[in-house]
C-alpha cells in the first residue's frame, strides 16, 4: 500500500470534526510555507560594485581606527545571544 492510499485509509475512518482539525493543520502548513517564501530578506545579493564600495568604507574606518578587537566583537555577541 502507497503512503498516499495508506492516507486516505486513514482518512475515510475519520469523523468528521477530526477531518476539519486535519485540513486546519494543512491550511496552516502551506499557510506558514507560503508566509516563508513571501518575507523580507535583508541579504539581498550584492553587486561587484557594492561589494568594492562596502569594502572602501570598512578600510577607511579601519584607518580612522574606528575598529573593535575580534575578541570583544565576540564577547559582546556571546552577552547578547547568551552563547
Amino acid at each position: 500500500m502507497s503512503t498516499y492510499e495508506s492516507t486516505i485509509s486513514l482518512m475515510n475512518g475519520l469523523p468528521e470534526a477530526d477531518l476539519l482539525l486535519v485540513n486546519e493543520f494543512i491550511r496552516r502548513l502551506t499557510s506558514k510555507a507560503e508566509e516563508k517564501r513571501e518575507m523580507y530578506n535583508p541579504y539581498k545579493p550584492l553587486t561587484r560594485e557594492e561589494i568594492i564600495e562596502q569594502l572602501s568604507i570598512a578600510r577607511g574606518r579601519a584607518r580612522e581606527g574606528k575598529v573593535m578587537p575580534a575578541h570583544q566583537a565576540s564577547d559582546n555577541i556571546r552577552k547578547k545571544y547568551g552563547l
